[in-house]
């Protein structure tokens, strides 16, 4: 009988020939990488595998000591495989659809707003270079991830060469290898981004866009353009994360100290009632607590 492993190690492959055998597979697997963009692209495919509509995953441990939410009774977790320790084996992580808070208290997942797309525009452009096009966040993005893959595929390329065997890329020559695996990598980078900051994608790529991932049809080189493709994304999409989250951050001390003056302005008003006509303060309200 086959083990467990055995079987996920299975799905991980079957799911890897699956996703490149069309451009729509191809573009299905890429909004589930992109919700899930800080996994490595064998984490991805397994989670897509299992659970295609995940937005945001993390072991029991993590949910439970960061996050205070817990595990729903009977929810069932995502297998990942291991390959940290000499001996591959199993983790399981759970979507965030799958667990509770004590007090009802909802998931804060960062969303891209409109009034944070001036702060995001220049974060990518001092990222990653003047963008050639930043008339709007789906522009500012498609920009900035055509910049990304400028100045890191070739890293990808080079490994992508030596692995061509039995692949559709065989028996082309270096020049056309690379032209279709830029073509490939540059409109999966931007298409996770729009996904991923709630842009609409299918409407700015049509399957046109990737037709180039079918060539990608071994293990070996579906593995290296996933690979290139989840790694340049998680760059970017880490630095939109930090801008979004700084100005959430600024945004929610400003509402604390709104109420806090609407406060101490109401306390104020009170006190000047108590004193009368002698104008002594008889006693210190003391600090305000925190809204």
């Amino acid at each position: 009988m086959a083990t467990k492993l055995q079987l996920i190690t299975e799905l991980s492959q079957r799911t890897a020939h699956s996703i490149t055998r069309n451009p729509v597979n191809w573009t299905s697997f890429l909004k589930t990488a992109a919700w899930n963009y800080k996994y490595p692209f064998q984490d991805q495919l397994l989670i897509y595998a299992q659970r295609p509509d995940a937005t945001a995953c993390a072991p029991i441990e993590i949910w439970n000591r960061k996050f205070g939410r817990w595990v729903n009774r009977g929810a069932k977790g995502i297998a990942l495989i291991n390959d940290s320790e000499s001996r591959l084996s199993l983790r399981h992580v759970f979507d965030v659809s799958d667990t509770n808070s004590r007090y009802n208290r909802p998931p804060v997942l960062w969303s891209m707003q409109d009034r944070y797309a001036e702060a995001v525009t220049e974060t990518l452009e001092n990222s990653f270079g003047d963008l050639k096009n930043k008339s709007d966040i789906p522009s500012a993005l498609v920009s900035a991830a055509f910049n990304a893959v400028e100045d890191n595929y070739a890293d990808y390329l080079s490994d992508l060469m030596y692995c061509r065997e039995n692949s559709f890329l065989e028996e082309l020559d270096g020049l056309n290898v690379e032209v279709i695996f830029k073509d490939a990598l540059r409109s999966s980078v931007a298409y996770m981004l729009l996904v991923r900051c709630g842009c609409p994608a299918d409407k700015l790529f049509t399957s046109e866009d990737f037709q180039g991932v079918v060539n990608f049809n071994t293990i070996d080189t579906i593995s290296r353009l996933g690979a290139a493709a989840s790694d340049i994304s998680e760059m970017l999409l880490r630095e939109i994360e930090a801008t979004v989250k700084d100005l959430q951050k600024t945004e929610r001390k400003q509402i604390r100290t709104v109420a806090k003056n609407q406060g101490a302005g109401h306390n104020e008003s009170r006190k000047d009632e108590r004193n009368g006509e002698d104008g002594t303060d008889l006693h210190n309200a003391g600090r305000l607590s925190d809204t």
